[in-house]
């Protein structure tokens, strides 16, 4: 059901991330927390902790498409820590 565009591709392969790792975080296996993204209406952002690694998923929920992955930053990271944290 998702698919993963070309740069998200390249950029799994630069950090060392798999397909699988990301879709158990897609398919809800791991806590994570989904916001919409600011700046454009269908897409998601999933921020994301599985195997020591802080991740954040951008998605575009209209078309099942993984835009990009990227390691959380220093503040994201912070956030979603006292986010899973408090539940």
């Amino acid at each position: 059901m998702w698919r993963f565009s070309k740069h998200a591709l390249i950029r799994l392969d630069e950090r060392g991330y798999s397909q699988d790792l990301i879709l158990k975080i897609l398919r809800e296996e791991v806590p994570s927390i989904v916001l919409p993204s600011p700046r454009e209406a269908t897409v998601d952002l999933y921020f994301s902790k599985i195997d020591s690694k802080y991740l954040l998923i951008v998605v575009d929920k209209s078309s099942y498409a993984v835009i990009t992955v990227r390691p959380m930053r220093k503040k994201e990271k912070q956030t979603f820590i006292q986010e899973i944290e408090s539940e």
